[in-house]
């Protein structure tokens, strides 16, 4: 009996554990969101355009109206190679 009651007690506490991380995991996320966010928003006010042509020029590559050149989407493929590589 008393190893049963153990093992109950370790159930609790690893559900406890997980509840904890998961809360954690949550954060980082926003986190990360938050601050891929803020990244975006440095570049487009670095770039010192208007709203009207930011958004001309975003709706117009989504459609497919023109492609990065080569040098950026060598970069562009080389970011995604190590994000895969850290997941």
């Amino acid at each position: 009996m008393a190893t049963i009651a153990k093992i109950e007690k370790d159930i609790i506490r690893t559900k406890e554990k997980i509840a904890e991380l998961q809360k954690k995991v949550r954060i980082l996320g926003a986190q990360k969101a938050e601050a891929e966010n803020l990244q975006i928003v440095q570049l487009v006010k670095t770039v010192n355009i208007d709203n009207k042509t930011l958004t001309a020029l975003l709706k117009a590559y989504a459609k497919g109206e023109f492609e990065l050149p080569e040098e950026y989407k060598a970069e562009l493929q080389e970011d995604t190679d190590n994000e895969d590589e850290q997941a």
